[in-house]
């Protein structure tokens, strides 16, 4: 029996989670299966859209958020930006070396752990995403510009309120 989506998508947008999606955890809080489901789709989006948008760059979304990072936060080093971005060591250590060969990223020594390492842009890395982050901001602006204000207010809370939970906060 073939799904009909647009039945499926209608009920979803509507708050009402599929009977055969509700039956499957009993007692569970149909509005958890609804942020699993959306907060899935999302981050699939948004991961088609900084393809798209990185494309033309030869550039992958966490090198990108790796540049981000150390732009506005300064240098540090390799787990102090691991903590943020959360990826494994070795994709790190992947994006790490993909920006070296840019010549997007320095490594120095730390001056205060002589074993340790600090990450900091390149003068190419920083004016790469300088110009990448106007894009971007400009691109999302473009897009939840079909947002009132306050709803965009609320939305971020929300992001950051889930985000929270996730990382432990709540």
């Amino acid at each position: 029996m073939a799904i009909d989506l647009e039945k499926l998508e209608k009920q979803l947008r509507e708050g009402e989670v599929p009977a055969g999606l509700a039956g499957a955890v009993d007692s569970v809080d149909p509005s958890t299966i609804l942020i699993i489901l959306w907060a899935g789709r999302l981050s699939r989006r948004v991961d088609a859209f900084y393809q798209e948008a990185l494309r033309p760059y030869a550039l992958q979304y966490s090198d990108y958020a790796v540049m981000s990072i150390l732009r506005f936060s300064g240098a540090m080093s390799p787990k102090q930006l691991n903590s943020f971005l959360v990826i494994t060591s070795g994709g790190l250590t992947k994006t790490l070396q993909r920006l070296e060969k840019k010549k997007m990223l320095v490594r120095r020594a730390d001056p205060e752990d002589g074993r340790g390492t600090l990450l900091s842009l390149s003068k190419v890395g920083e004016y790469m995403v300088d110009k990448l982050f106007v894009e971007d901001v400009r691109a999302h602006e473009q897009m939840l510009s079909k947002l009132s204000a306050t709803n965009r207010q609320r939305i971020a809370k929300a992001l950051r309120e889930l985000l929270d939970v996730f990382e432990g906060e709540h």
